[in-house]
């Protein structure tokens, strides 16, 4: 493969669209709410990956950012779940970059 035509580094974008309340400075898309579907948004993400996974071809995953909204207010189990979903379609590269905003 020529380096005109190689793919670029393959990196993924997870949005929490959610806050406690909404800053006056966030042009995001993110809505306040007492309470996180949290359940319904872990199998909603987990079949949008799915769908795209077959794009990825032979590509290892380099990074995965986490934002938008307030993502640590989602618990611990739901990453837990949604990196393994992820990382059961796509290979992950040996020195992957997760970040996610708090």
């Amino acid at each position: 493969m020529s380096s005109c035509s190689k793919l670029p580094p393959l990196s993924l974008y997870i949005h929490t669209p959610w806050c406690i309340r909404k800053c006056p400075y966030c042009d995001f898309n993110s809505h306040t709410t007492a309470q996180l579907p949290e359940k319904e948004y872990l199998q909603a993400l987990i079949n949008d990956f799915a769908l795209d996974a077959r794009f990825i071809q032979d590509r290892e995953l380099t990074s995965i950012f986490i934002g938008g909204g307030t993502p640590s207010l989602l618990s611990p189990a739901f990453y837990q779940k949604l990196l393994a979903e992820i990382r059961l379609r796509v290979a992950w590269s040996e020195h992957i970059e997760i970040t996610m905003e708090a």
